[in-house]
């Protein structure tokens, strides 16, 4: 119960601090995805590196963080990237592999681990960012894909819980089911149809746009949750993290927002909608 009751209260916490972001300026939530990337960095670096000096640790958070405003800065300043951002993006790519080669002696393969992350954590957070600050609705994007991504993880829980029995990927994620995954689609495409004709009802979406991203999303959260327990597994670990008690570290948090930011920004962007 006591556990119960701490996992709801800082899952509250979290919903209304990404609700919060989303509603004021979007500097705000250029603050708050540079929050969730520099803690992802932190988790990231402990779990394939290890918590070697608090110094190394600090230098992959900084460059999680650098690479993070060099490509966003510009968003927000309504200009497009020009040879200095791009420049200023391989240095410090360059410095940061420098310092893990030589300075710590990182081996090669280490090196491309963390290089991933810019892929991994920073490029989501990125598209996230762009997404929210182009937006000229009255009911944030942003905030409809968190809408979709919660629906699917609570209804695949409970569906999960309830009727499920065969299981989706037991060497990776032993709890989830197939059962759960078709209760979790089928209560996402619900809300997407709710979205699509009750919140965003403006004519810069096409027809049936929400219920065609709930339908892509759904899968996209469930591929980012496994991606998560598998690197998980691989590093023998439970949690990423401790900083939202009962629901682990922001990795464990964001798994599934890391692969559905970009397949709606495909969905978005470059897809005929």
């Amino acid at each position: 119960m006591r556990t119960l009751l701490t996992r709801s209260i800082s899952g509250l916490i979290f919903v209304a601090l990404v609700v919060l972001s989303l509603l004021l300026k979007p500097d705000f939530f250029l603050g708050f995805c540079a929050l969730i990337v520099g803690i992802s960095m932190s988790e990231f670096h402990k779990l394939f590196i290890g918590r070697i000096t608090r110094v190394a640790e600090f230098i992959s958070i900084l460059f999680g963080l650098s690479c993070y405003f060099i490509i966003s800065i510009p968003i927000s300043l309504k200009s497009s990237y020009n040879n200095n951002s791009i420049f200023l993006l391989i240095i410090v790519i360059t410095l940061y592999s420098i310092v893990q080669l030589i300075l710590y002696k990182r081996g090669v393969k280490k090196l491309l681990i963390m290089l991933s992350s810019l892929l991994y954590i920073v490029l989501p957070f990125v598209l996230a960012f762009q997404i929210h600050f182009n937006d000229i609705g009255e009911f944030p994007m942003v905030l409809g894909i968190f809408i979709l991504v919660w629906t699917n993880d609570t209804f695949a829980y409970l569906s999960g819980n309830l009727i499920g029995k065969h299981k989706l990927y037991e060497k990776v994620s032993p709890n989830k089911t197939w059962e759960g995954f078709a209760g979790g689609l089928l209560a996402t495409a619900l809300m997407g149809y709710f979205l699509n004709s009750y919140v965003y009802t403006g004519n810069e979406f096409a027809n049936g746009f929400w219920l065609k991203a709930a339908l892509i999303l759904a899968p996209a959260a469930v591929i980012g949750d496994l991606f998560e327990s598998w690197l998980k597994r691989k590093m023998h670990v439970k949690d990423t993290g401790n900083i939202m008690p009962g629901h682990g570290g922001v990795l464990d948090r964001f798994d599934a927002m890391f692969f559905a930011i970009p397949a709606f920004y495909i969905l978005l962007y470059l897809c005929d909608i």
